[in-house]
């Protein structure tokens, strides 16, 4: 996209990862931006934290704002009319589903999701049956996403073509109730718990509680999780042997984990036990990944954030860039499996949400010591 800068329209622009999604657009000055959300008043108090800053956009413009119910199809089709793209932060994904890119798609605009399973895959590749010229980009979040980007920039620093990949992602942080509620659906249509390759065949593996884990300041319990995302990085590296761990540090969500409530109150429970966990503790979210050849070379990236929805709104943010920058053909794109490595971790690099990113040479467990010293 050339000329005037891109307009680009954010649902659910006032939530946990929408406003940070939204002050990295800005802060790079290169798109104009609408902001839509169910309220006003928190949009209203976005848009005047980013006039705070004193930094006018290229162009001049300061974000609009407009209340949209994501329950009004036309209102929301009004708002998607005239952006370039439409980024998606609202949630949950599960009852969100395609109804945002609908919008966009129907209104001539490209269209990233800041979330995205097998499932969504599945409606916004028909959606784009009917508009083969637009561009969308779904799964630009945390995981999935930067847990599928990561690997593939850091096997570029391997010597040959890794056999193994060992991950580790979590730490202590908060739940928002949207996030509780997508959480414990991620097994439906996006991988299984308690399981990993092997020689290229899903194993059984248990979960560890109490447990010390490289980088990581405390012991946390580490659940084994097979993602489909991670099955499609294994085979497009040639892993035969790869194994990621969710992690949470603290005993409330160990317990809800352990024992999860039955019906609506699974969510509320998951995201009361953060919240207890978090109480009077510094938050962070740790991406600890590791790569191994045949040979035995081996390196470790590690990446600290303060929260799983910065570090979603910043990558969406990523996604919107390379995007609107000319970085990706018309299509459907899974963020983290599609954008260059190397350019969006230089763009992760200048984010606020990214207090470190390092590489190191070695094994998780053999360089975790030298964390302090990455700082």
């Amino acid at each position: 996209m050339t000329g005037t800068p891109p307009v680009v329209g954010v649902v659910g622009a006032a939530g946990a990862v929408g406003s940070v999604a939204v002050t990295e657009l800005h802060r790079r000055g290169r798109h104009t931006l609408r902001l839509a959300g169910r309220r006003r008043a928190p949009l209203d108090a976005l848009s005047d934290g980013l006039t705070a800053t004193g930094s006018a956009p290229a162009d001049g413009s300061w974000p609009t704002v407009e209340v949209v119910d994501l329950d009004d199809a036309d209102a929301l089709q009004r708002f998607c009319a005239g952006c370039d793209v439409v980024l998606n932060c609202a949630g949950p994904a599960y009852l969100v589903e395609d109804r945002v890119a609908r919008a966009a798609l129907a209104a001539g605009a490209d269209y990233v999701d800041a979330a995205g399973d097998d499932v969504l895959w599945e409606q916004v590749r028909a959606l784009l049956a009917g508009a083969p010229e637009r561009t969308a980009v779904i799964s630009a979040g945390m995981m999935p996403g930067l847990s599928a980007l990561l690997p593939r920039h850091l096997a570029a620093a391997l010597p040959q073509p890794p056999r193994a990949l060992l991950g580790y992602l979590g730490g202590r942080d908060r739940f928002t109730a949207t996030a509780a509620a997508d959480y414990l659906r991620v097994g439906e249509g996006f991988g299984q718990a308690g399981a990993a390759l092997t020689a290229g065949v899903r194993q059984s593996l248990p979960t560890r509680t109490d447990v010390e884990l490289p980088f990581f300041p405390e012991p946390a319990t580490a659940v084994p999780y097979l993602s489909t995302e991670l099955e499609r990085v294994a085979r497009d590296l040639g892993v035969t042997d790869a194994t990621w761990h969710s992690v949470f540090a603290g005993p409330h969500v160990a317990q809800v984990l352990r024992q999860p409530p039955t019906g609506g109150d699974a969510a509320e429970a998951l995201r009361r036990a953060a919240e207890l966990d978090a109480f009077g503790q510094a938050t962070y979210q740790l991406f600890v990944v590791e790569l191994t050849t045949a040979a035995g070379d081996a390196r470790t990236l590690v990446l600290r954030g303060a929260s799983a929805s910065a570090l979603t709104g910043a990558f969406a943010a990523v996604a919107v860039a390379a995007l609107t920058g000319g970085n990706l053909a018309a299509g459907l794109h899974l963020a983290g499996e599609a954008l260059d490595p190397q350019l969006a971790v230089d763009l992760l690099a200048g984010s606020a949400a990214v207090s470190d990113l390092s590489v190191f040479d070695g094994e998780a467990a053999h360089v975790g010591g030298h964390v302090e010293e990455a700082v």
